[in-house]
């Protein structure tokens, strides 16, 4: 994506330091004989884990691409902690530590940062997030911490499985039938004139499979003899999966007051009372016959979505704006897609990953200025984190220390507690005078959100956060290995070119960091690193992830 100029100014103590970045287009090193250069792996681990670290670059250049995604497809999950049912009521006497680990989101956030720092199962978190943001269920209704763990866990487990079991095993997960009124859904009661909802019909076919337009494979629309878009589907049809989506409740509770979400969802009995057993006319004119069961017309409709030609295209260029980039030409979407559709595999989604990481389009260098993504709060610290060894207990979502407000919540994200169904942005949001250009991430991105960043990076590059009663470690990382350059200029620059930038830092900004820190006595080496480490860390072109 490219990168457009600006300046930024900085003090630490007496020094003011301005940096012009230049827009350019980043350039990549291309592997020779099919030896995988450093900065390539690099970039590599940036698409398909929470960030690379030294050790992993190693690995990767030893094994391979192809050998990396099969250890990773094989290692086992990181499980969220077991949490214990609770009333949805919290008790009088539940206050503190108790309130906050039973009855907001903080146990998971807290596993997630954590995992996404050391856990091995990297590309499993990576996949798993991104259809987190895909199939959204928001903390902010399902609000204790033990019903969202749950459907977190079903997204891990469903991250290398079937997209189709992944839309049954979600319509039937108890925090989704909780979040978009599926639960207790019934028929038409011709008494009271109420109808089934129909939340969950609309979603289901806007946001989590097909979307608003027919697409061709290469996810560009369809469109009609004036060019206008044509739709999938219209009010008719999801009347219609409103009817299909009726008659399910929650399994049999834990006590008094304490429903369960670890289960999916029953059929609500007796049958004919709750669910609407009347012909459906589904998509593509699919008519679902009379008097089947509630699980029937279930199957049948889940069926009926998936094998939508849309959903390949659909689905798998929003995994590829979250792992790679956020405008993937239509060629790149198409042979995704394809691997999608695959007979006998369709909605692989180990092949799918398989397919969007090894990809020309995402491995070799592109002279598209549009290429690459913003980085996501998340992203932007775990990257930063996991590049300097470390030590946190994962407490980053809420951040306030002083005055300063640096979590990922602060700038924008706060994770599991999306504002809607649509995500924290949605996809299809365009960058402003850019002649539509997808941005997704810049949707949060504010002079706000910006400044933000940069106090964290100051924060864990200048000090680090410390221990309280509701963060037991505090988060710092290591700056001993900048240390060995003893100060020197022009090796500590190169250092942070290649692990940060991958080589593409352009002259400009380097001569102009270089200045900045060959202002700082050489008597102060520490100071120095810290300095070069905080301008890369806060320029546009380390933040757009190339």
């Amino acid at each position: 994506m490219k990168t457009t100029i600006f300046s930024f100014g900085w003090r630490p103590a007496a020094l003011t330091v301005f940096v012009i970045l230049v827009a350019i287009d980043t350039p990549r090193v291309a592997a020779q004989n099919g030896a995988i250069f450093y900065g390539d792996a690099l970039r590599f681990l940036e698409q398909a884990t929470f960030g690379p670290t030294t050790d992993l670059v190693d690995h990767v250049q030893r094994i391979g691409y192809e050998a990396f995604l099969e250890e990773q497809f094989s290692l086992p999950r990181s499980d969220y902690p077991q949490l214990a049912p609770w009333p949805a009521t919290r008790p009088m006497d539940c206050t503190g530590p108790c309130q906050r680990d039973n009855y907001t989101m903080y146990p998971l956030q807290a596993h997630f940062f954590k995992n996404a720092l050391y856990g091995r199962d990297q590309l499993r978190q990576r996949v798993a997030f991104a259809l987190s943001q895909i199939l959204v269920v928001s903390g902010r209704d399902v609000t204790l911490s033990s019903w969202m763990r749950p459907y977190q866990q079903l997204l891990y487990a469903g991250a290398f499985g079937n997209y189709r079991q992944l839309l049954y095993d979600v319509t039937l997960n108890a925090a989704m039938g909780a979040y978009l009124d599926m639960v207790n859904n019934v028929k038409f009661n011709p008494a009271t004139g109420i109808k089934p909802n129909e939340n969950y019909a609309r979603e289901i076919l806007q946001l989590f499979s097909i979307g608003l337009f027919k697409l061709n494979q290469d996810g560009t629309h369809q469109t009609d003899a004036l060019g206008d878009p044509l739709p999938t589907y219209g009010e008719g049809e999801i009347e219609e999966f409103s009817k299909v989506f009726t008659g399910w409740t929650f399994a049999p509770q834990f006590g008094q007051g304490i429903p369960n979400y670890i289960d999916p969802m029953r059929v609500r009995t007796p049958e004919a009372t709750y669910h609407d057993r009347e012909t459906k006319r589904l998509l593509n004119g699919v008519v679902l016959p009379a008097g089947q069961s509630t699980l029937r017309d279930l199957n049948d409709a889940i069926d009926n979505i998936f094998n939508h030609p849309n959903v390949g295209p659909f689905i798998c260029k929003q995994l590829i704006q979250h792992l790679v980039t956020s405008n993937p030409s239509p060629d790149y979407v198409w042979r995704v897609a394809l691997v999608f559709n695959s007979p006998g595999q369709r909605g692989d989604l180990k092949a799918v990953i398989r397919a969007i990481l090894l990809d020309r389009e995402a491995r070799q260098s592109t002279q598209n200025p549009n290429y690459g993504h913003l980085r996501e709060p998340v992203r932007f610290m775990t990257g930063l984190l996991r590049a300097f060894s470390p030590t946190s207990d994962g407490v980053l979502n809420s951040l306030v220390i002083g005055d300063y407000q640096i979590g990922s919540s602060q700038m924008g994200q706060d994770v599991f507690n999306a504002p809607s169904v649509f995500n924290f942005y949605p996809p299809d949001h365009q960058l402003p005078d850019t002649g539509g250009v997808l941005g997704p991430e810049f949707r949060i991105h504010s002079s706000v959100s910006a400044l933000r960043r940069s106090n964290f990076a100051q924060r864990m590059i200048f000090s680090n956060i410390p221990s309280n009663a509701d963060r037991p470690m505090g988060t710092r990382i290591d700056l001993s290995f900048l240390l060995q350059f003893n100060g020197n200029t022009s090796s500590i620059l190169d250092h942070l070119d290649l692990l940060l930038m991958h080589r593409s830092t352009p002259p400009q900004m380097l001569a102009s960091i270089a200045q900045a820190v060959e202002s700082i006595p050489g008597s102060q080496p520490l100071l120095r690193a810290q300095t070069a480490l905080y301008l890369f860390a806060t320029s546009s072109l380390y933040q757009v992830e190339h």
